[in-house]
């Protein structure tokens, strides 16, 4: 009883001073991540985008055409959907990746303890709990897939360029109803193009907090019309959806194994808020080998000396394309990264 006591009082304090560390820890990433946002900044000029970033990226495309891979008509079609769409839902059976189960057998544990953790006293108020370094350390099985033969194919002859993987993101999301965090409509801005691929590891009905998607014409409309450069805001994008009586978006519900590809960059995206029951899922990372803004791209859990250390244990042919850092130009390669994070409180 009192050792229940001690630790009650303890997590109290900790409760108490969370809100000076959480604001100390912005104010610091923000200060850290300043060299990032002046080179978006300077990225997203109207001059320098038209006249240097966009003719230098459709060069390469355009060099790139005679090498991208040959695609079966099951790849081919989920290209297609990208480009008519920006999404593509399938699942693991569909898509026939050998490793498919070994990746699920390796995920089930993270799940179970993220789920055990999520209701621990240190973690009330998380919305969302993610896998650490040490957890895909210890389960390779799950970055393995990212890397699977049919999928770096499909991402390949989507972005028409040779791909950068960044890893994943392993998402546990608590059913609190909450729009906070990757919850909130938003648009990336790593590269021109880039794709996420999800895989849900539960069940995912409405209530659940599926992952959501505007779709491409209707997403071209905002985009076009909205003043260069600035993105709606979540409460905008709100107003707009609930005052429109088209179906301007895609709600994801599907059973564990569903798979997702998403243009991340030319879409806007949430995953909405679970009500009922908690979700979760992966989020595999790609772009091109040289993406518009490089600095956004180090999103992986993984340190950038253990990219290096798994990439050499990668077979031959595999290797590369988690350090696409090392074949970026000069310059690009050595600013700093954004160190600004989706807030799981």
């Amino acid at each position: 009883m009192r050792t229940n006591t001690l630790f009650q009082l303890q997590h109290l304090r900790l409760n108490n001073l969370y809100p000076l560390y959480y604001l100390a820890n912005r104010v610091a990433n923000k200060v850290l991540s300043l060299p990032s946002d002046l080179a978006c900044t300077m990225n997203s000029t109207d001059w320098f985008e038209r006249s240097v970033l966009l003719p230098q990226y459709h060069d390469w495309r355009d060099r790139h055409k005679q090498n991208l891979p040959k695609l079966e008509a099951g790849e081919r079609a989920i290209v297609d959907r990208l480009e008519y769409e920006g999404i593509c839902i399938t699942s693991l059976e569909a898509l026939a990746i050998p490793d498919s189960q070994r990746l699920l057998d390796a995920a089930a544990p993270i799940t179970k303890e993220l789920a055990q953790l999520s209701r621990a006293p240190s973690h009330i108020g998380k919305h969302t709990l993610m896998a650490t370094a040490n957890h895909l350390l210890e389960h390779p099985e799950i970055l393995y897939w990212g890397l699977s033969e049919r999928i770096v194919k499909i991402v390949e002859c989507y972005l028409g360029l040779p791909v950068g993987y960044g890893g994943l993101s392993f998402y546990y999301s608590v059913a609190d109803s909450r729009d906070v965090g990757p919850r909130i409509w938003h648009r990336d801005k790593e590269d021109w193009r880039m794709i996420k691929v999800a895989v849900y590891l539960n069940d995912v009905a409405e209530s659940g907090g599926p992952y959501q998607c505007v779709k491409s014409a209707t997403n071209n409309w905002l985009v076009e019309t909205l003043p260069k450069y600035k993105g709606l805001t979540h409460t905008e994008m709100q107003q707009l959806l609930n005052n429109s009586s088209d179906d301007w978006f895609t709600s994801c519900i599907g059973t564990a194994g569903t798979v997702i590809f998403t243009d991340t960059a030319r879409c806007y995206h949430r995953g909405k808020p679970p009500i009922d029951t908690d979700r979760s899922a992966i989020f595999f990372h790609y772009f091109s080998y040289r993406p518009k803004n490089p600095f956004y791209c180090d999103r992986s859990p993984l340190s950038s000396r253990q990219i290096v250390e798994f990439d050499r244990q990668l077979p031959a042919h595999l290797q590369g394309y988690l350090t696409w850092r090392d074949k970026y130009p000069l310059v690009g390669r050595y600013i700093p990264k954004n160190f600004m994070r989706v807030d799981n409180w």
